[in-house]
């Protein structure tokens, strides 16, 4: 199967096999960003040795998904979209419908890693970043949704007449020092440190102390490296969405 997850900043290409094991294997990726030319010679290949496998595109960018999809090669099957009726989640919130399709594959995929009776924390750092629950029974619980570090920086620098433009590719290079001793410094301190002790306190807080097992947390999305040295019982994995749109998808 070949799944496209279209974000906010990056298309990820994925053939991917779904089985042994309850999680799929990633056979191949490719990654582009958003408004990029896809990767046309890549997929070529990959439709060319199994034409009939399925292709499913979809994510959080509806106009890139629509743009992904018209300038699809012309060989093999044609992408679809899932349908998002027809997930293999239950979910718990007010408004189901509107939750983001990539919160929902996270914990699709979030299921088939957790132990029995185990919830799950899923933490998806990106333009935005995401905290999400999942219980002990596999329900998707909500959660938090806090400004990414480019979101951040950009905001503090747009609404404001003096503060400078952060370049937050640098965060993800070094850890700032907690005391920034000139404006800039001081604004990376607070861009790191804040989504570090935010994102923390999120997790401590949708933590259950009285539950026998301690939840699985798993941390994704391109910001992730960022903190990864500062949640060292998170699982890391890059493919969590598009493990979770293979799922979906095969379930069927």
């Amino acid at each position: 199967m070949i799944v496209v997850d279209v974000g906010n900043t990056r298309a990820k290409f994925s053939r991917m096999n779904l089985s042994p094991g309850p999680v799929p294997r990633t056979l191949a990726f490719s990654v582009v960003a958003v408004g990029q030319a896809i990767p046309r010679s890549v997929l070529e290949n990959w439709i060319a040795d199994d034409p009939d496998q399925p292709v499913i595109v979809d994510g959080s960018n509806p106009a890139e998904i629509e743009r992904v999809i018209h300038c699809w090669p012309l060989i093999g099957r044609r992408p679809r979209r899932l349908e998002r009726g027809q997930l293999p989640l239950a979910i718990d919130v007010d408004y189901p419908e509107k939750v983001g399709i990539d919160r929902l594959l996270n914990a699709i995929a979030a299921n088939a890693r957790r132990q029995p009776g185990q919830s799950t924390i899923i933490v998806d750092s990106g333009t935005a970043t995401t905290v999400d629950r999942v219980d002990g029974r596999g329900v998707f619980c909500g959660g938090a949704i806090l400004p990414g570090f480019e979101m951040g920086a950009k905001a503090l620098h747009q609404y404001t007449a003096l503060l400078p433009l952060i370049q937050h590719h640098r965060l993800h290079d070094r850890e700032p020092s907690p005391i920034g001793r000139n404006t800039t410094a001081a604004l990376e301190s607070g861009l790191y440190w804040g989504h570090v002790g935010g994102v923390r306190e999120l997790i401590t807080r949708m933590s259950d102390p009285a539950a026998d097992k301690a939840p699985l947390v798993l941390l994704t999305g391109g910001a992730a490296p960022v903190l990864r040295p500062h949640l060292p019982n998170a699982e890391w994995d890059a493919g969590l969405c598009l493990q979770g749109l293979a799922l979906a998808a095969a379930h069927r």
